[in-house]
């Protein structure tokens, strides 16, 4: 059996990538009170946790009697004292159920014996396997069986025996495992939180990895998790670090909490999707401060240029003009026509030399293309010269384009200029019109103004004759005179006026 690289808990993904799934650890904080317990399912929801999380254990199938003391409690009872009396009550688990699908919180629970797993199977989304519990063949087996998500913690483990373990999980038909990267102490000091071991877990087992963090400070080590790309991330948390018990002292108390979900959230947003593209946030001042091609002074028709005549400048809010990489193509050729000072250069200003946007093809669209098309679809000038000028929630752009990627009668192209995306084209197969094909472009909003336009026209002219198209139409509103323009240079022309969403347009035509 795979393990897979993503699931699902209540909804929620976990996988290599994604929003960080977050548990808060109530575990034995609940003190034998039911109320207590629940308020602190509350604490967890209004924090903004994804999961709460409690133990099942008794004390006589953890511990012999005669087990002693445990030194660093620092507590007068022996260890199966303390333990009887954080024991969890079975009966509770209705009500606890019940409290955390109020909230929509996921309820895992970890057990500790293998009769536990029987007891909890009816109330949990998920199994937690709790540190010590890692070499205990025959409860990973149980749990195995249930055919649920188990989360597993690896404190005070090593590599060799956190592989056994997922292969005594993987032989029992568990196909749903996450691994948190732990430390056996309470609290962890921050210089043995080690939270870079779930990238070291993440590359053994190619499955989500994270953090159960017993340090003190709410934020430090679950933002470093997130930053590292955890999918799941545990603390315990309390009603109040002065409560007795064992757990309480290390624990994080609501407004910790509330602030450790808000830092994580935040980190996420700080890291990123890891793609390297030009942002929605930075078209402005992209558009404004990058250097164009530009006259200094009114050049004449058939005048030749020269760095008399052209500087590279900064745009501002002047539209169009040719990077600087085309310089000295520019200085080859002589004007076009009359240009003022002032004026950003384009390649239908320029005379005796060949056209300057080379370097352009058409790339077949892949679903990791889905969100620069998504920014490019919502440029407001794009959705100025749509027919639907409302702007297209994420979601629903995702969708219809995923279900177009899959029709074998539409073609979607991603436009790349020098290797870098700069729009994206459609051929769609009209079903009434045999050899006949619709296309739309979309030019990146940085990319306009450049003749990119025109040039994605005639290859998307060439790509249709590859595919058997005798005729290429399009539709365009007659406002968009940009459009018109390069329509008229691809070697269009205005064959009829229609209406398309009960809007005027126009019918452009050309043959392949």
């Amino acid at each position: 059996m795979t393990m897979q690289r993503s699931f699902e808990i209540r909804g929620r993904t976990l996988g290599l990538s994604g929003p960080c799934f977050v548990i808060g650890e109530a575990g034995s904080n609940h003190n034998g009170s039911l109320e207590q317990a629940l308020a602190l399912i509350d604490v967890a929801a209004e924090a903004g946790c994804d999961a709460v999380k409690f133990q099942v254990f008794k004390a006589k199938r953890l511990y012999p009697e005669a087990a002693g003391r445990s030194d660093y409690l620092g507590d007068p009872r022996s260890i199966f004292d303390i333990i009887s009396a954080m024991e969890l009550p079975e009966e509770w688990l209705p009500r606890l159920r019940v409290r955390a699908d109020q909230h929509d919180l996921a309820f895992i629970a970890s057990p500790f014996h293998e009769e536990a797993v029987a007891v909890l199977d009816p109330y949990v989304d998920a199994f937690k396997i709790a540190s010590y519990e890692l070499t205990h063949a025959p409860l990973l087996r149980e749990v195995a069986k249930r055919n649920k998500p188990v989360i597993m913690s690896t404190g005070a483990s090593d590599l060799d025996e956190i592989r056994e373990a997922v292969a005594t999980l993987e032989a029992a038909g568990c196909d749903r495992l996450a691994i948190m990267q732990c430390t056996a102490a309470y609290p962890t000091p921050p210089e043995a939180v080690n939270a870079r071991a779930l990238v070291t877990l993440r590359e053994e087992f190619e499955i989500p990895t994270g953090l159960s963090d017993h340090s003190e400070h709410p934020e430090v080590a679950p933002m470093a998790a997130a930053a590292l790309g955890a999918a799941v991330l545990e603390k315990h948390y309390t009603l109040s670090k002065y409560l007795p018990g064992p757990d309480h002292a290390f624990a994080v108390e609501p407004e910790g909490l509330r602030r450790l979900v808000a830092g994580v959230r935040a980190t996420e947003r700080v890291v990123g999707s890891g793609t390297k593209a030009v942002l929605g946030v930075e078209d402005e001042l992209r558009g404004f401060a990058r250097r164009v091609l530009m006259t200094t002074k009114a050049v004449t028709k058939g005048e030749p240029f020269s760095r008399d005549n052209v500087d590279v400048l900064r745009r501002g809010k002047l539209e169009g003009g040719l990077a600087p990489k085309h310089l000295e193509d520019v200085l080859r050729a002589v004007a076009a026509r009359d240009l003022a000072a002032e004026t950003p250069l384009t390649d239908e200003d320029l005379d005796g030399c060949k056209p300057v946007v080379r370097g352009l093809r058409l790339c077949p669209a892949k679903k990791g293309d889905a969100d620069i098309i998504h920014r490019w679809a919502n440029d407001p000038m794009t959705r100025e010269a749509s027919f639907s000028p409302e702007p297209i929630p994420l979601v629903d752009h995702v969708a219809w384009f995923c279900r177009e990627l899959e029709r074998a009668d539409h073609h979607l192209f991603i436009v790349q200029h020098q290797g870098d995306p700069v729009g994206f084209v459609r051929l769609n197969t009209i079903p009434e019109h045999q050899g006949v094909c619709l296309v739309s472009i979309n030019i990146a909003p940085e990319a306009r103004q450049r003749g990119i336009g025109t040039a994605t026209l005639k290859a998307a002219v060439a790509v249709a004759k590859e595919l058997n198209f005798k005729q290429i139409q399009a539709q365009i509103r007659p406002s968009n005179e940009a459009s018109r323009r390069a329509f008229t240079r691809a070697g269009f022309v205005h064959e009829r006026d229609i209406e398309v969403s009960g809007q005027a347009a126009q019918e452009w035509v050309r043959g392949c």
